[in-house]
């Protein structure tokens, strides 16, 4: 099976950049603002069917309020349990990429930020050279990847990573190279802090995400 958990280089062009990088933070309010406003450029609705119709115009900015301004939508289930996870898992350990793909699809219609799931379908059209459907997933994925590194460097909570979920630090760890050693610890309750294995190419130690919008949900 190729380059089954390889991510693309693309994307990890996306993601090592710089660490002198300018963060940008993430205001909730003004996001909201933004995408409830049907004069806005933001506006949901229409980034949403832009973003189910595979825009490749898409920017790294609309992809942020793609991503982030979700929290403010009804389907907001930061903590949704998977009950696939277990079949995908199958599935991708006998190579039924088919299969992969109708799940995928299932799953993404009401959990469309869905990053595992979105890198699943992404891979399962490529190993069936279907490179044109696997590149539509491959440019969203990479889209909202950009979107989350440029919410913070992770070195502290005030530069923290913003995650909408705590599912997708898995996912972004993994895709900058890192690994994690142990269980994440609650901050503040607002805040992972993740032990990283060392050494690594960040030299970090530790990382920061930021999930207060899913601890809010939880409550």
């Amino acid at each position: 099976m190729k380059q089954l958990f390889f991510l693309s280089a693309l994307c990890l062009s996306i993601l090592f950049q710089s660490q002198a990088q300018t963060v940008s933070k993430i205001n909730f309010d003004a996001i909201k603002t933004a995408i409830t406003s049907s004069k806005s450029k933001m506006y949901y609705p229409t980034l949403l069917k832009r973003y189910h119709a595979n825009d490749p115009k898409l920017t790294v900015d609309e992809y942020k309020h793609l991503y982030y301004g979700w929290t403010f939508q009804s389907g907001y289930n930061p903590y949704k349990p998977n009950d696939q996870s277990d079949a995908l898992n199958e599935m991708l350990l006998y190579e039924r990429f088919p299969e992969i793909i109708s799940t995928g699809k299932k799953l993404l219609a009401t959990d469309p930020f869905n990053l595992d799931v979105m890198y699943l379908m992404h891979m399962a059209h490529g190993e069936l050279n279907q490179q044109v459907e696997s590149k539509k997933w491959l440019v969203k994925f990479e889209g909202l990847m950009a979107a989350i590194k440029a919410s913070g460097n992770g070195r502290s909570k005030e530069t923290a990573v913003v995650l909408n979920a705590p599912r997708d630090e898995y996912m972004f760890l993994t895709v900058v190279g890192l690994r994690q050693k142990g269980r994440p610890q609650l901050v503040d309750n607002a805040y992972d802090l993740v032990t990283l294995q060392t050494p690594n190419k960040l030299n970090l130690t530790e990382l920061y995400f930021n999930i207060q919008k899913a601890v809010a949900k939880k409550r």
